[in-house]
C-alpha cells in the first residue's frame, strides 16, 4: 500500500508490456522484479466478514435474507461452486447486486470445502455489479412519436391552402381543404361540378395464374367466375363466422389475370388472408401487393368525363367506358393508367390507378385540365357525407366484428351455389340468414332536420336497442340523415326511435327509419 511498492509494481507492468512488443528489456525487467519482491506487498484482506449476531440468523445478504446457514445448505446439496451457490441461494441477486456478499460468498464456500478436506479450495469471487436502477424503456423511446404512412401526394397536399390532416388507420390523410368543417363547398362542387381526391390508400392487388380464380372464389362471397374481361364486380370477404371483414372490387384484365382492391385498413393483411385460406390446396397462382406501387386519383362529379377527355385520346364515352367498366389507356400518350368507372360518391366517377412515381404529374395534369370546370380537391369529410347520402357503407364504421353480411343488407352479394370452392364464411352465412335477434343496418332521418345525431345510443322504452354509426347534415337533401345498427324489430320502415347523447339534459332527439339510398335511389347519376 506504500507509494514505493505501487511505483515498482507499475514499472514491472510497463516493462512487461514493452517486452511483449519486442523491446529488449530483459535485464531491466529482472532488476525491477527483484526490487518489487523486496518491498512489502498489498495488505491481506480479512478471511471472513462475519455478519452481526452469533445465532442461526447470521446474514450474508440482507437484500435477499440469505444467511450463512443457507450457503451451507446449498453446498450440502452439491451446489458448492460459487456461481451455483449464488443462484441457488439468491445471495447477491437483490438490489445491491452482490456489493456485500460478493467478497464474502466465495470465502464461505472455500471455508466449507476446506472443512471437508478439499485441498483445492481456492475459489474466485462472483461478478459484482454497481447498485444502479435500470434505464426504463420509456427513456430509450424518448417520448411518444406517432408514425404514419403517407401517400405519394402527401407533400403536394401539405402545400395546398387550407388543408387539414387527420389519422385514418395507418395513414395520414386530408380531412378537408376548407375552414368550414361541414365541407359544404367541397360537397356541392362534387354534386354539381367535379372534384378530385387522393384515394391512394386503397389496397391494390394483382392475382394471376391457372388457379387464380379458385383463390378468389375461396375468399370472396360472390361468384367471381361471372366477371367478364373489362368489367368490375363489387364483392366482400367474410370470416368463418360470416362476419364482414372487407369489401372491394374485382376486375378481370385477361384470362387468369385479375386486379382487385381492398379497403385502406385491410391493405396490409389481405395477402396473408388469401394465402392462409388456400395454404393446403397446392393451387398455382401468384399474388402481388401493389398498394405502394400504385396511387389512385378519384375524379368525381357530372363534369368528370369532360376533364378526362381533355387528357387522353382514349374513348371514355358512356358507351365505351360504361358504369362498372375497367380500361387501360394512356394520359397524354405517355402515362399508362388503369381506369375504373365506379360511384362511391354517388356521381359519375373514375378511379385512375397510376404508377406511384407519376402521381404528382397526374394530379397536376387533372387539376390543370379541370381548371375550366372549376375543379377542386375534396377530403375524407366530404367523401363521408357524399357516400352517406348514397347509403354506401364503410367497413368498421357501419359494421363491427359481429356484423354479418345480412345485417348490413348486403346478402345479395353472396352466391349460394359455390360449395365446391368452400367459400370462407358460407356455412355461417347460411345459418345466420334468417336468425332472429340480430342487429340490422337502417337509414334514418332526424325529426329536427337541422340537428344531426352525434355518436349515441338508440333508446326504446328506456332500453338500448342500437347505436348510431354515421350521421351528418346533408346540404344536398336539406335534412339530417344517418345510418344506424338497430334491433331487428326496429328495422321496419317508418319506425320511430329516440337517440340518447351525453349531456343531453332534458332535451330529446327523435328519428325515423327511412329507405336508402337517400340520394338518387335509381342510380341514374352513376350511369350518366
Amino acid at each position: 500500500s506504500d507509494s514505493l511498492s505501487i511505483e515498482a509494481s507499475g514499472q514491472v507492468a510497463g516493462l512487461c508490456a514493452a517486452a511483449d512488443c519486442g523491446v529488449g528489456v530483459d535485464i531491466a525487467l529482472k532488476n525491477a522484479r527483484e526490487k518489487l519482491e523486496q518491498l512489502p506487498g498489498p495488505v491481506r484482506g480479512s478471511k471472513l466478514v462475519q455478519a452481526p449476531g452469533t445465532g442461526r440468523k447470521r446474514f450474508i445478504c440482507f437484500d435477499e435474507d440469505v444467511t450463512i446457514k443457507n450457503i451451507y445448505q446449498a453446498c450440502d446439496l452439491g451446489f458448492d461452486k460459487v456461481e451455483l451457490t449464488k443462484r441457488f441461494s439468491t445471495a447477491g441477486l437483490g438490489p445491491g447486486q452482490g456489493g456485500i456478499p460478493g467478497p464474502n460468498l466465495p470465502m464461505i464456500v472455500a471455508q466449507y470445502r476446506q472443512y471437508y478436506g478439499d485441498s483445492s479450495a481456492t475459489v474466485l469471487p462472483t461478478t459484482v455489479r454497481p447498485p444502479l436502477v435500470p434505464v426504463s424503456l420509456s427513456t430509450y423511446a424518448a417520448g411518444n412519436h406517432d408514425t404514419f404512412k403517407q401517400t405519394p401526394l402527401h407533400a403536394v397536399m401539405e402545400r395546398t391552402p387550407g388543408v387539414v390532416f387527420r389519422r385514418a388507420g395507418a395513414w395520414k390523410r386530408v380531412r378537408y381543404f376548407t375552414d368550414d368543417f361541414t365541407c359544404r363547398s367541397e360537397i356541392e362542387n362534387v354534386r354539381n361540378n367535379v372534384g378530385i381526391m387522393d384515394a391512394s390508400t386503397l389496397g391494390k392487388f394483382r392475382i394471376f395464374g391457372p388457379d387464380a380464380l379458385k383463390a378468389l372464389q375461396r375468399v370472396y362471397v360472390g361468384d367471381m367466375s361471372k366477371i367478364s374481361e373489362g368489367r368490375i364486380k363489387y364483392s366482400a370477404m367474410c370470416n368463418e363466422d360470416g362476419c364482414l371483414m372487407d369489401d372491394g372490387v374485382v376486375t378481370k384484365r385477361r384470362n387468369n389475370d385479375y386486379y382487385f382492391t381492398s379497403s385502406s385498413n385491410r391493405a396490409d393483411t389481405t395477402v396473408e388472408w388469401i394465402r392462409y385460406h388456400t395454404r393446403h390446396e397446392n393451387w398455382d397462382f401468384n399474388l402481388v401487393n401493389l398498394t405502394d406501387a400504385f396511387g389512385v386519383v378519384n375524379l368525381a362529379g357530372p363534369n368528370a368525363r369532360g376533364v378526362l377527355e381533355k387528357i387522353t385520346d382514349a374513348d371514355v364515352s358512356n358507351e365505351a367506358l360504361p358504369y362498372a367498366a375497367y380500361r387501360e389507356f394512356d394520359l397524354r400518350g405517355a402515362i399508362s393508367i388503369r381506369a375504373m368507372r365506379l360511384g362511391f360518391m354517388g356521381e359519375l366517377s373514375y378511379e385512375l390507378h397510376v404508377p406511384a412515381s407519376y402521381m404528382r404529374s397526374v394530379w397536376s395534369l387533372v387539376l390543370h385540365a379541370g381548371g375550366d370546370y372549376g375543379i377542386r380537391p375534396f377530403g375524407l369529410e366530404a367523401q363521408n357525407v357524399l357516400r352517406l347520402e348514397k347509403g354506401h357503407v364503410i367497413i368498421g364504421q357501419e359494421s363491427e366484428i359481429r356484423t354479418t353480411l345480412h345485417d348490413l343488407r348486403l346478402g345479395f352479394l353472396w352466391h349460394r351455389q359455390k360449395s365446391l370452392y368452400k367459400t370462407v364464411g358460407a356455412p355461417a352465412l347460411k345459418f345466420t340468414e334468417h336468425q332472429d335477434g340480430r342487429m340490422k343496418l337502417v337509414g334514418f332521418k332526424m325529426e329536427n332536420p337541422e340537428r344531426p345525431a352525434k355518436d349515441g345510443a338508440i333508446i326504446v322504452d328506456k332500453t338500448i336497442q342500437g347505436h348510431i354509426c354515421t350521421s351528418r347534415y346533408s346540404f344536398t337533401l336539406g335534412e339530417s340523415i344517418g345510418l344506424a345498427l338497430v334491433a331487428s324489430d326496429l328495422a321496419d320502415m317508418g319506425t320511430r326511435f329516440e337517440i340518447f347523447e351525453d349531456n343531453m339534459g332534458d332535451s330529446r332527439l327523435y328519428a325515423t327509419v327511412v329507405p336508402t339510398p337517400f340520394y338518387d335511389p335509381d342510380g341514374n347519376r352513376l350511369k350518366m
